[in-house]
């Protein structure tokens, strides 16, 4: 089997694109010819450097630390910048909501019960204002983990199911005092109500030691919280503000965020806003689906003639589907080159498509391949079998890989050495390079 690495989506390296966005400035990638970054649909001007649209159901929760080590390390003026440049690129298509925590965690309320809303001007300034301007007081716990709790909570009655992310930006490891959040009752201190459910952590201290471990222990208990989010299928991105974020850059990379892709460490504050303008542009590129396992057959391409002239001579070849049928996998017409000097003659030809990850059996000439597409971002390119350029007669797409070895195994000799021509132009083929006939071989 030969395997076809494609560009990795966003499901796998969601921040991949993290460094050519600093070297270039995240304003200048998100505008209109920025260099190094392909184009995110609906960019706008250069001077707005906004982003129209997301596609899809886009929804986000912020977490935002204002905890007193933030005062202490004299950062929030930076912080609250970084969040306000996240704002003003968020597309409008995009659910935001907020959460910030110090002692206690507290929700944002565009409305009563309204604490996801889509990212309107009106909406973004609302938010905007629900930050606060001065530095988090002299508190000492950081409540990572009824954060997380809120922002699952919120995603959960107000989500739409589709891609919900959650957003946590801290400058350290959970911290809290024992008890219940959401009821507005002490301890923990600031604690506020919540519409959407009260949530009790028993791993906490007193004191002001940040990530108690053991059983139960401030790390393990903020741990099985992030699991609970990610095994609902909610992604979290973990965004770490200082030098090894007090020490728990590891923790938050490998047990807090959904990958270690989807930790950022953000050593200077100042940075804060170029960082999450990149994080929105990879959030809002163009995602990738899941393709079912138990799916055979998805739809089979064969080059044949798509068009005739008054004499019936063909005029026009394409990849035209003849069996199977999948709105996710998607030939479009041209899509395809053929070998030097010759017309007619595709040794190679591209789909675009929504899966994942694919597996392809290809016939060219007398030959026959299973080729894999992995971490595929929106196109695959097929190319001739065993790297031969024999003119590609079809193309048949399956999910697994068992799948399409069966069906080449159900071929008549596995493919190989039988030519079943189907009348038309002269399909015969040599075995060596560059011998070759009028048509292309079946």
């Amino acid at each position: 089997m030969t395997q076809r690495t494609q560009p990795r989506p966003i499901r796998t390296y969601p921040l991949s694109r993290r460094d050519v966005l600093r070297a270039t400035g995240a304003a200048g990638a998100l505008a209109v010819g920025g260099t190094g970054l392909r184009a995110v649909t609906g960019v706008a001007t250069a001077d707005e450097h906004a982003i129209e649209t997301c596609g899809g159901e886009v929804d986000i929760v912020v977490a935002l630390d204002y905890s007193g080590s933030i005062r202490s390390a004299g950062t929030w003026g930076d912080i609250e910048s970084g969040v306000d440049s996240l704002l003003g690129v968020v597309p409008e298509d995009v659910q935001l909501g907020l959460v910030t925590f110090g002692d206690a965690p507290a929700a944002f309320e565009y409305g009563p019960n309204n604490l996801l809303d889509f990212a309107t001007a009106g909406n973004v300034a609302a938010l905007e204002a629900g930050i606060p301007t001065s530095s988090p007081p002299n508190e000492n716990a950081t409540h990572i983990p009824g954060a997380l709790a809120f922002a699952d909570a919120i995603l959960d009655v107000e989500g739409r199911d589709g891609t919900e992310i959650v957003v946590l930006v801290t400058d350290g490891g959970p911290n809290y005092e024992n008890g219940v959040v959401g009821d507005g009752s002490a301890p923990p201190a600031d604690d506020t109500t919540f519409p959407y459910g009260t949530f009790e952590f028993t791993g906490g201290t007193t004191g002001g030691e940040n990530g108690v471990a053991g059983e139960p222990g401030e790390l393990s208990e903020t741990t099985a919280v992030a699991t609970g989010i990610k095994d609902a299928d909610r992604r979290i991105i973990a965004v770490g503000i200082g030098q090894d974020v007090a020490g728990f850059d590891d923790y938050l990379q490998n047990s807090i965020a959904s990958s270690p892709d989807d930790f950022v460490a953000v050593e200077d504050a100042s940075t804060l806003g170029t960082e999450l303008e990149a994080l929105i542009s990879e959030v809002c590129e163009e995602t990738c689906t899941d393709c079912p396992d138990d799916a055979g057959l998805l739809v089979k391409y064969e080059f044949e003639c798509a068009e005739t002239d008054d004499e019936g001579d063909c005029v026009r070849w394409e990849f035209v589907p003849e069996d199977g049928t999948d709105p996710n996998i998607v030939y479009t017409e041209g899509a395809y080159e053929s070998a030097d000097g010759e017309a007619n003659e595709p040794t190679s030809v591209t789909f675009d498509t929504e899966y994942c990850d694919l597996y392809a059996l290809v016939k060219s000439g007398r030959e026959l391949e299973v080729q894999s597409f992995t971490d595929v971002d929106g196109t695959l390119t097929v190319d001739t079998a065993n790297d031969e350029k024999y003119a590609i007669s079809f193309v048949a797409f399956y999910c697994t890989e068992a799948a399409a070895q069966a069906a080449l195994d159900a071929f008549p000799s596995g493919g190989a050495g039988r030519d079943r021509s189907r009348g038309g132009p002269d399909r015969s083929r040599g075995r060596g390079r560059g011998s070759r006939g009028r048509g292309r071989g079946r």
